[in-house]
């Protein structure tokens, strides 16, 4: 897997979509993309949530992205 960059398998953030176990699958995957360690994307594709490079993420912002999207967590 050599030449293009990858999501970040960042732990915070799989543990974050694991509340919405059955509306949300969290994958790693490699992209073109230098700008994101994360990406929320919706059922039509569109993406509804980047997270920076780097970030530091808080409980709020876990919570909210996929809250808006998909409903309170199971």
């Amino acid at each position: 897997m050599s030449g293009s960059p990858g999501l970040v398998d960042r732990a915070e953030v799989r543990d974050a979509a694991a509340a919405w176990t059955g509306r949300v699958n969290s994958v790693t995957a490699r992209m073109d993309r230098v700008d994101a360690d994360a990406l929320l994307i919706r059922p039509d594709g569109r993406v509804a949530w980047a997270l920076p490079t780097g970030q530091d993420l808080d409980a709020t912002t876990l919570v909210r992205a996929p809250g808006t999207w998909f409903g309170q967590p199971a």
